[in-house]
């Protein structure tokens, strides 16, 4: 298990629930993204892929305006050479990948603004729930860079060429019916319930034999293809799910009126 307190962020563990939600928590600076918090969060995320416990890992912000403004510019005015904002970069990138092919699920309750950087996280996440007063915005073109932490290819993967070409090149902010209707984010929760309504989710989700959930998001990550090989890789997947224990035990517990009792095996 992770340690139990952090300087950036807070762990809460509902194990009952099989849920494990980090918080961003750095309200006074609207939740930037610092380096410390990188390894924080990568930290977190590595003890939510490594214990079978966890169905779920859901992110939030602290406070009920911001999610996550970005990365720390304070901070990051430090980063002088080519060297390390290459380092900087890649450091994020290894975490967005990491959510990406995280076993379990990713959910970003996302309780306010998402801005530049922060964005980025979000869209790396699974699903995205966002209160209905949050306003969403690439925002690295206002300061003369460019997106540094895979949002263009997770944009890419939700957004039309032009649409991305649009956001990013001039840097609007969008709100939150806005960010629906253009599928970066997947439901839109009422004032102050993002992490209320994201928890209901992440319930439904780890109800379900862990097994089968991580089994689809692993192939959602495949790449998409039609080769023999392809159908090959898909069959397999189905049939380790077929085979496996919490198949017959969710048979077992549908046939008797009961809630499951799943092993990811």
């Amino acid at each position: 298990m992770a340690r139990e307190s952090y300087a950036t962020i807070t762990v809460s563990r509902r194990a009952s629930e099989h849920i494990l939600v980090m918080t961003l928590s750095r309200p006074e600076v609207h939740n930037a993204i610092s380096l410390r918090m990188i390894d924080e969060m990568t930290e977190v995320l590595a003890e939510a892929a490594g214990d079978p416990q966890w169905g779920c890992l859901v992110v939030t912000g602290a406070g009920e305006k911001t999610f996550t403004s970005g990365g720390d510019l304070k901070e990051f005015a430090q980063l002088r050479t080519r060297e390390q904002a290459e380092e900087m970069s890649i450091r994020m990138q290894r975490l967005v990948r990491a959510v990406r092919n995280a076993p379990l699920p990713v959910l970003a309750a996302m309780n306010g603004d998402a801005y530049g950087g922060g964005l980025e996280f979000a869209l790396a996440a699974d699903a995205r729930v966002l209160d209905e007063r949050g306003r969403l915005g690439f925002l690295q073109v206002t300061i003369g860079v460019t997106p540094a932490w895979r949002g263009v290819s997770r944009a890419k993967e939700l957004l039309t060429r032009s649409t991305a070409f649009m956001l990013m090149s001039t840097g609007e902010v969008i709100d939150a019916q806005q960010a629906l209707a253009y599928g970066l984010v997947n439901r839109i929760a009422g004032a102050g319930r993002a992490l209320a309504e994201t928890l209901e989710l992440a319930g439904k989700i780890a109800s379900h034999p862990p097994l089968a959930v991580r089994t689809i998001k692993q192939m959602l990550n495949a790449p998409p293809g039609d080769t023999d090989a392809d159908l090959e890789r898909e069959a397999a997947a189905f049939a380790g799910a077929w085979i496996s224990a919490d198949h017959w035990e969710a048979l077992a517990a549908r046939r008797e009126g009961r809630s499951g009792r799943y092993t990811g095996t």
